[in-house]
């Protein structure tokens, strides 16, 4: 990874994808989902808690990828993300601040453990 970014979390890797690169954002419930403009979904990295997979649901395949502070392997997101072939790191362990708009790196070269990086000064909202 490069040195413009701050490391900010660890978690379970679903599924090696290397690195994913998007912009940041929280999910909290259903309004969330209802008020995003589907155009910047592509580029979404979806960060969520724990209830954050039930509705996450409709948005799910055009998502970069997802960033969850609960959940396992088998969980209901997990199965969601493996089918839509979406980057998925859960029980994540936030250690610094995410804001909406910052630009997230997400290293899942490895098959068990996800880092989660902000890009330095790279605010995109």
């Amino acid at each position: 990874m490069s040195g413009d970014l701050s490391q900010v979390g660890t978690g379970v890797n679903l599924f090696a994808a290397g690195e994913v690169r998007g912009v940041a954002r929280w999910f909290n419930d259903t309004s969330d989902v209802l008020s995003i403009d589907d155009d910047d979904l592509d580029e979404t990295i979806a960060f969520v808690h724990k209830g954050g997979m039930t509705f996450l649901s409709p948005i799910l395949p055009d998502l970069r990828g997802i960033v969850c502070t609960a959940g396992s392997r088998e969980s209901h997101l997990a199965i969601l993300s493996r089918e839509s072939d979406v980057p998925c790191v859960l029980a994540a362990e936030l250690t610094g601040e995410i804001k909406d708009g910052d630009t997230v790196v997400l290293d899942l070269s490895d098959p068990q453990t996800a880092q989660v990086s902000v890009a330095a000064g790279a605010v995109t909202a």
